[in-house]
């Protein structure tokens, strides 16, 4: 009988370390697997959206760094990003119709960069603080310029350390359902550009019904997407972008600031991804009077 219980306890000894064995051998072929995937697919955590200010000496918000240029890739299997919160190539939103290599429409149109700084990530608890665009040709012409502070109506500005707004700033400023008109107005014809563009999409979709406006889809390039599609990078934020092009990046975290640098690069990206098609036509717009209130963020 104790030979029974000897052979019992050695056996479950043995079961033990081999599956103590097992269950180390499925941890590193779980590891290898996660290294494999981060080496092939590079992801961006999108952080806060933070930004503008309404220069009024014309100066650019970047500065070429010395003999640095452009390092652009073509690229093979270029990383993705699912889920809601972020744009996926050739969908329709509520307000914003992704450009794609696969859609319909061809569309030959300005663009109009847009970018907003708010009080948090989602519309429902949080309110836009700023809104630039910046209105191009295919050459990177600047065709027009659009910078505002936006009162939230709430007083809250979020986090100031990161985007510089404050209060007092923003005491006079006008509501974004003031200038929705002027938005309308200068969004019109063109292509709108932006970087994590569902971020813009929700804030503006929501600024829309705040006015009571209801805006057909509008024709899109997410930048985010875009990038991925022509670079082969570290990661996707803004800031990475536009040092491999061989610039610094000033102003970061204004509206003004931001859309401004995109303009420089857009124009570039655009000459490597040719052929980009939409799955809305441009649609003409509601009519909305601008009212032609700004209160640019001082310099």
């Amino acid at each position: 009988m104790a030979t029974f219980w000897v052979v019992i306890l050695v056996s479950g000894v043995l079961f033990y370390y081999w599956r103590s064995g097992q269950n180390r051998k499925a941890e590193v072929q779980r590891r290898q697997k996660e290294e494999q995937f981060k080496k092939s697919t590079s992801r961006t955590t999108t952080s806060s959206k933070t930004k503008p200010k309404k220069g009024t000496s014309g100066n650019s918000t970047m500065a070429k760094r010395g003999s640095s240029t452009s390092r652009l890739k073509s690229t093979g299997s270029v990383p993705t990003y699912r889920g809601p919160s972020f744009a996926q190539p050739g969908a329709k939103g509520d307000l914003f119709g992704y450009a794609s290599f696969t859609s319909r429409n061809q569309i030959d149109a300005p663009f109009s960069l847009i970018d907003f700084e708010t009080s948090g990530f989602q519309p429902g608890s949080a309110r836009i603080l700023e809104v630039a665009v910046t209105k191009i040709d295919s050459e990177g012409k600047v065709l027009e310029e659009y910078s505002t502070l936006i009162n939230p109506g709430d007083g809250n500005v979020g986090r100031s350390d990161i985007h510089r707004i404050t209060s007092g700033m923003i005491k006079n400023a006008p509501r974004i359902s003031e200038v929705v008109g002027d938005l309308i107005r200068i969004l019109d014809s063109s292509i709108v550009v932006a970087h994590n563009a569902r971020f813009e999409e929700k804030f503006l979709q929501s600024a829309f019904r705040e006015a009571g406006i209801s805006h057909p889809v509008i024709p899109t390039i997410d930048t985010l997407w875009l990038s991925r599609q022509v670079l082969r990078l570290p990661n996707y934020k803004l800031g990475t972008i536009i040092s491999e092009f061989g610039y610094d990046f000033k102003d970061a975290h204004t509206a003004l600031g931001d859309v401004r640098a995109m303009s420089k690069i857009l124009p570039q990206m655009l000459s490597r991804a040719t052929n980009l098609k939409y799955p809305t036509a441009l649609n003409k717009p509601p009519a909305c009077r601008p009212t032609g209130k700004t209160l640019p963020r001082s310099p």
